[in-house]
């Protein structure tokens, strides 16, 4: 396979106005000069090659259940780079629709899958290699599903009729990182939701939940992330991951703000939890840090949103406690750089693991909290080349300026989904 050719002028120095994060915007200038230089597409690509242990008539099945098309599957609900022109892609937990009450998936025995590959300069295609799907510690694949009851109800196809059973294995993937040193990847999902360590063949050898979260799984579950994750919004868990260089620090952010839309102080909320991690050893994680992560102004976006509408769906880690955090809304996304190093540790705080904290109008000055600062380095709206608000990736290349974002097409599941995406976008200055 030919090697990844760079987009020339990759190199640069970028001119982003500093701004200090109040409460729940960034203040000073808008990001200014940021280019878009490549958008790469996924060609056609049968759902099996994704998971070589399906067979041709759990698609056939999968077909006549509702899903429309079995070969524009979704790369980009987690993005990590390797190097050398390589990125790491992740899928969710497969194919899925919605139902009343639940989710419909006609394809069960999908198993959610890191996806390696490279971009094609000359053909502006992404090139898979080898995919990797997830598996129990005996090698049997897992699966999408729900984990317990309160969640979504599976059902088996577009009808919503007939009624899948819960797998407490089940992951619903969103975002991925690769230690350094070869030993595996460690991600976060959303089903209860957790952060997952899987060895090099994919294998998961430990599942962190929070406190309480007790599942019977087919590997190793230990509930130590904090308590207050688990009011996570349905569909709204773990949906993104940071690892340091040296792969001993990692930072996991919910989706979405904690707690109830039928409460209205929740319904409100503009912050999301953040948890640090130690995983020095990914078997024995220990946490040592919490957070409250601020939001935009949904008024900022170009399109009527509410907060309930806000959500983090992509992270990356850039230097030192600085992370990059894609927001995203309806009508567009923007990119963050947070910096953690001079936020409060609610660990250390009274009232660290009390939803109380999350409530709309909260006064953090009064408490003694300090949110993290942030820098804004992107509103996609601004570029006529992001055509959707689906972006679920990103990620920071060597060159320290060039952002690559990567998109969820959802499998595909209305057909009328285009095919997975990356766009490479060359800030006016680098960021380390």
């Amino acid at each position: 396979m030919e090697r990844w050719k760079p987009v020339a002028g990759f190199m640069g120095l970028m001119a982003v106005a500093l701004g200090l994060l109040g409460l729940f915007e960034a203040r000073g200038a808008g990001p200014e000069g940021a280019q878009v230089v490549g958008v790469y597409s996924l060609p056609p690509t049968p759902i099996r090659a994704l998971n070589p242990h399906l067979r041709q008539e759990d698609v056939d099945e999968a077909l006549r259940r509702g899903w429309p098309v079995a070969d524009r599957p979704a790369l980009g609900s987690g993005l990590f780079y390797l190097g050398n022109g390589r990125f790491l892609g992740l899928t969710d937990r497969g194919p899925n629709g919605d139902c009343p009450g639940g989710k419909f998936f006609p394809l069960p025995r999908f198993a959610p899958v890191l996806l390696p590959f490279r971009l094609d300069e000359a053909t502006k295609t992404i090139r898979l290699e080898a995919p990797l799907p997830l598996r129990t510690p005996g090698g049997a694949p897992l699966t999408g599903l729900p984990n317990r009851e309160g969640e979504d109800v599976p059902f088996a196809s577009a009808e919503c009729k007939e009624k899948l059973p819960l797998d407490p294995s089940g992951v619903d993937t969103e975002d991925v990182a690769a230690f350094p040193d070869g030993r595996g990847y460690l991600l976060v999902e959303e089903n209860s939701p957790s952060v997952l360590f899987a060895d090099a063949r994919g294998r998961v050898l430990v599942r962190y939940t929070p406190k309480g979260v007790r599942l019977p799984a087919r590997y190793p579950v230990r509930d130590i992330l904090p308590e207050v994750l688990a009011l996570r919004r349905n569909n709204r868990g773990l949906e993104n991951l940071a690892l340091s260089g040296d792969g001993k620090t990692a930072w996991a952010v919910l989706q979405s703000p904690i707690g109830s839309t039928r409460d209205p102080a929740f319904d409100g909320s503009l912050v999301a939890r953040a948890v640090r991690l130690d995983v020095s050893d990914p078997l024995r994680a220990r946490v040592t840090g919490l957070y409250l992560v601020p939001f935009s102004d949904p008024k900022d976006y170009p399109k009527p949103n509410r907060p309930r509408d806000m959500k983090f769906s992509a992270a990356s880690w850039v230097e030192g406690e600085k992370i990059l955090l894609l927001e995203r809304a309806e009508g567009g996304a923007r990119i963050y750089l947070v910096d953690f190093s001079r936020a409060t540790n609610l660990l250390d705080h009274p009232k660290g693991d009390s939803p109380e904290l999350d409530k709309a109008g909260t006064d953090y000055a009064a408490l003694g909290i300090r949110l993290p600062e942030r820098r804004l380095l992107l509103d996609t709206w601004r570029h006529p080349a992001f055509d959707t608000d689906k972006l679920e990736g990103v990620v920071l290349l060597e060159d320290g300026r060039t952002l690559a974002l990567a998109d969820d097409n959802d499998f595909a599941i209305t057909g009328k989904e285009g095919p997975s995406r990356l766009w490479l976008v060359r800030l006016p200055e680098a960021l380390r």
